[in-house]
C-alpha cells in the first residue's frame, strides 16, 4: 500500500478513536490523540484535511480552556477556506472559544455561521449542534423563549438519533423548559437526556443532565434529590476536568445543603468554591449563604 494511503488509514482510525475518547469525557487523552491526528494530516500535506484536523484539535483544547492561540488561526481559516466542512468546523470552534470568554454575542455570530454551512452540507447532526450553541447563547443572554425555540429545532432535526449530541440537547431543552415554568415537561426531558447519556456512556452530557436535575429539584423544594444529582455532576465533571460544571455543581450543592438546613455542609461547599475560583474574595461564602442561588444562577451564563 502506498505511504499516502497508509497515512490516510492511520489518520481516520486515530480520529475515530479520539472522538470516542472525547465522548467518554477523557479530554486530555482526546487532545493528545487529536494532536497525533493533526501530525499525520500535516505529513500528508493536504490543506483541507489539515484544516479539519486542526479544528478537531482546537475544539477539545477550547473545551479545556487551554488554547486561546487557536482563535486567530480559526478566524483566518474561516475567511480563506472554500470547503464548507472546514468553514463549519472553524465557526463551530470559534463559538466555543467565545463561550469560554462569555462573549455570547460572538457565540451567536459564529454559531449562526456554522448553522448556515451545516445546511449547505445537508448535515442534520451538524445543524443540530450549531442550533444547540445558538440556544445556549440565547439562554445565557436571558432570552429563554428564544433558546427554547432553538433547542426544539435542534431536537426535531435528530429526533430519531440515539447519541451524545441528542442527550445534551435534551438536557438543555429540559433546562429551558424549567426556566419557562414548564416544570413537568422540563423534568421529563432532562431525565430522557440523562438516560440517553448513560446508554451512550457520554460522560460530559451525563454531568450536564445531573446538573440540570439538581437545579430542578431545588426549584421544587427537594434539596436531598438536589444533593444527589449535584454530587453526581461534580464527580463526573472532576473526571473530565470540566471547570464550569464543577463550579456550578458546588454552587448547587451549597444551596441544596442550605435548603436542607445543613448550614455547615453548605458553608463547606461555598468555601471550597471560593478557594478554588474566587481566591481573593473571602466574603463569597457568607454572601452565598444569604442569597437564593437559584434566582441568581444561570447554568448557561
Amino acid at each position: 500500500m502506498p505511504e499516502a494511503a497508509t497515512l490516510h488509514t492511520e489518520y481516520e482510525a486515530l480520529k475515530e478513536r479520539a472522538s470516542e475518547t472525547l465522548k467518554q469525557g477523557n479530554l486530555p487523552a482526546a487532545l493528545e490523540e487529536f494532536d497525533l491526528a493533526l501530525g499525520l494530516a500535516r505529513r500528508l500535506g493536504e490543506r483541507d484535511l489539515e484544516d479539519v484536523a486542526f479544528c478537531n484539535r482546537s475544539a477539545v483544547a477550547i473545551r479545556m480552556q487551554l488554547d486561546d492561540d487557536s482563535v486567530p488561526l480559526l478566524r483566518q481559516m474561516l475567511l480563506r477556506t472554500s470547503d464548507p466542512q472546514v468553514a463549519y468546523l472553524s465557526a463551530y470552534s470559534l463559538a466555543g472559544a467565545y463561550d469560554n470568554r462569555k462573549d455570547y454575542r460572538k457565540v451567536l455570530f459564529y454559531a449562526r455561521i456554522a448553522c448556515r454551512y451545516a445546511i449547505e452540507l445537508g448535515e442534520a447532526d451538524q445543524q443540530a449542534s450549531a442550533l444547540n450553541w445558538i440556544g445556549n447563547a440565547l439562554v445565557a443572554l436571558n432570552d429563554f423563549e428564544g433558546g427554547l425555540e432553538e433547542y426544539r429545532k435542534a431536537d426535531l432535526l435528530i429526533q430519531d438519533e440515539e447519541s451524545e449530541r441528542r442527550s445534551l440537547i435534551l438536557a438543555n431543552l429540559g433546562y429551558c423548559l424549567l426556566l419557562t415554568d414548564a416544570m413537568s415537561d422540563g423534568f421529563r426531558t432532562v431525565i430522557r437526556g440523562l438516560r440517553m447519556a448513560r446508554r451512550e456512556r457520554a460522560r460530559v452530557a451525563e454531568s450536564v443532565a445531573h446538573l440540570c436535575l439538581s437545579f430542578a429539584h431545588l426549584l421544587v423544594g427537594r434539596p436531598w434529590y438536589a444533593v444527589r444529582h449535584g454530587a453526581e455532576a461534580l464527580e463526573l465533571a472532576e473526571g473530565h476536568r470540566d471547570e464550569r460544571t464543577m463550579k456550578l455543581a458546588l454552587l448547587l450543592l451549597g444551596e441544596a445543603y442550605k435548603q436542607g438546613d445543613k448550614v455547615p455542609a453548605a458553608l463547606e461547599c461555598f468555601e471550597l468554591l471560593q478557594r478554588t475560583y474566587y481566591p481573593g474574595m473571602s466574603q463569597v461564602p457568607e454572601m452565598l449563604l444569604d442569597v437564593d442561588v437559584c434566582r441568581v444562577i444561570n447554568l448557561r451564563g
